[in-house]
């Protein structure tokens, strides 16, 4: 895909979103949430169409991410309302349970692990500016999923199977079909699955970098303001 028709959709939802009257803590929770709702989007349809042809099904994780990454976009550009913290908070729950579901699909096929996009949650969640309490809600997640799927590769209590019962499959095909391991991927579902590691490498990189953007510039700020009150005082001692 173009990565100017990319940056033009991006420019054109934020510009729609952000209005004059907006402060600037709102500019950057607009500007930040659509993009990574458009970027979000656009990296999980080669796996959404890879995993329907292959499987009969879409993924849920991938309906998950796309209902609420279409939900943001319709409530920031469309309906212009504000980045409050409850949609903030809405959001990285659901991009949370979402990446539980894409974990467990994508290790019941024995796939490549989508955990790594608490990652991204967490540095969101962070640059907006919401409350630690809910970071802290969500590492706890990630922590506990973590820990389940260590359970189950130890003792196989069945998590990994629950993906086929509740879909209803009866010909849940073999995880080792092949007679050296590893087994190869399909080239199709490796490529589904680098451009989602992609994202969120990219995506991560972006949330941080503004993170330490803003530090540096507050510091900046605070270097000058201490130079300018040095100055005033130099400037009155004289006087005396």
């Amino acid at each position: 895909m173009d990565r100017d028709w990319i940056t033009k959709c991006c420019s054109c939802c934020i510009s729609r979103a952000i209005s004059d009257s907006d402060t600037p803590l709102q500019v950057k929770r607009k500007k930040l949430l659509i993009l990574v709702s458009i970027i979000t989007f656009i990296s999980i349809q080669p796996s959404f169409i890879v995993l329907l042809l292959k499987y009969g099904r879409p993924p849920i994780a991938s309906c998950v991410f796309a209902v609420v990454c279409a939900y943001i976009l319709l409530r920031l550009c469309v309906l212009k309302r504000q980045a409050t913290d409850s949609l903030i908070t809405h959001t990285m729950i659901s991009f949370s349970i979402a990446i539980i579901f894409g974990d467990l699909e994508a290790l019941s096929r024995s796939g490549s692990p989508v955990w790594p996009g608490f990652v991204l949650v967490v540095d969101v969640l962070l640059v907006l500016e919401c409350h630690i309490r809910i970071t802290f809600y969500v590492v706890a997640l990630c922590l506990f999923w973590l820990i389940a799927v260590a359970v189950e590769r130890s003792q196989r209590f069945g998590m990994f199977d629950s993906i086929f019962v509740a879909s209803q499959q009866t010909d849940r095909y073999r995880i080792c079909d092949c007679e050296t391991l590893p087994c190869k991927t399909a080239f199709s579902e490796a490529v589904a699955s680098l451009l989602v590691q992609v994202a969120v490498f990219l995506l991560d990189f972006i949330c941080t970098r503004g993170f330490a953007a803003a530090v540096l510039s507050e510091k900046n700020r605070i270097l000058a303001s201490i130079e300018t009150a040095n100055l005033i005082a130099v400037s009155l001692s004289r006087f005396d």
